[in-house]
């Protein structure tokens, strides 16, 4: 379903050209959920912004379902389908909605965008699906929690019925009670609908939730792509990888600590 060979996103900056990403390659199968790890500045969200067409592509080549992404791709109706198939869902789920549009608002402009009938049956039956009951439909974003309002974001990018779901850090931005309820539906409708999914975390324990293989970004490179078994027995090659999983069995245990529960739970 998605085919990166050896991507480079190259930015212009006051002191010279920035390659943020450097001949990143990897295949996602359909249906397969795939992850993207690394710390801050590792290029992992300009990966997933390739594959939407948000950067320019300075080399390799991008494809998703055969079509080609970027400045290879091709217009009209070719560009149109491609946008419709791949949708994405951001960090900040307050900043990714629009704080004078409704909910209903919100997700009315996709459908009109994509020239869909039904928007109010559609409307509806998306926001049941994330769990949110009618009397959201007509409630502005800082009326909603951030839980809802991620909810409310990811309604939005199912409505158009994508093929492939670009998750940019859907839940760091979010309590870790809420992240977990956010993770569990995720996963549940990635199963029911079949979606392909690219998801982005710093975090080895979202990732290990979500998907099967990783691929672990350090300066723009990928320096491994582990099975996620592999992970989890901490059979992984590449030292920076190690460290990655040092932080995250540390965040867990001051995590534990700081409520009095055994880490191993």
């Amino acid at each position: 379903m998605i085919d990166v060979d050896a991507l480079t996103v190259r930015f212009r900056t006051k002191s010279g050209p920035f390659d943020a990403v450097r001949g990143a390659s990897f295949q996602v199968r359909p249906g397969e959920a795939f992850g993207l790890v690394g710390e801050s500045g590792s290029g992992k969200s300009t990966v997933l912004r390739a594959l939407t067409g948000l950067v320019p592509i300075a080399g390799g080549r991008v494809a998703i379902g055969g079509r080609l992404v970027g400045a290879q791709a091709q217009r009209g109706a070719h560009g149109r389908a491609l946008q419709r198939e791949v949708q994405m869902v951001f960090q900040d789920p307050y900043g990714s909605l629009h704080p004078r549009f409704t909910v209903d608002q919100t997700l009315r402009e996709p459908l009109a965008i994509n020239g869909l009938d039904r928007e109010d049956e559609r409307i509806a039956a998306a926001l049941r699906e994330v769990g949110l009951g009618p009397a959201y439909r007509f409630r502005y974003p800082h009326q909603l929690s951030g839980g809802q309002r991620q909810r409310v974001a990811i309604a939005r990018a199912l409505l158009v019925e994508p093929r492939v779901l670009l998750l940019d850090e859907p839940t760091s931005a979010l309590d870790v009670s809420v992240q977990a309820e956010i993770l569990n539906l995720l996963r549940r409708l990635a199963r029911e609908r079949n979606l392909t999914i690219v998801l982005v975390s710093h975090n080895l324990a979202v990732i290990g939730f979500l998907c099967s293989r990783v691929a672990v970004m350090r300066n723009g490179e990928i320096v491994e792509e582990p099975g996620i078994e592999a992970v989890r027995e901490q059979r992984v090659q590449h030292e920076y990888t190690r460290s990655l999983l040092l932080a995250t069995a540390g965040y867990r245990r001051n995590a534990a600590d700081a409520i009095g529960v055994d880490a191993a739970m």
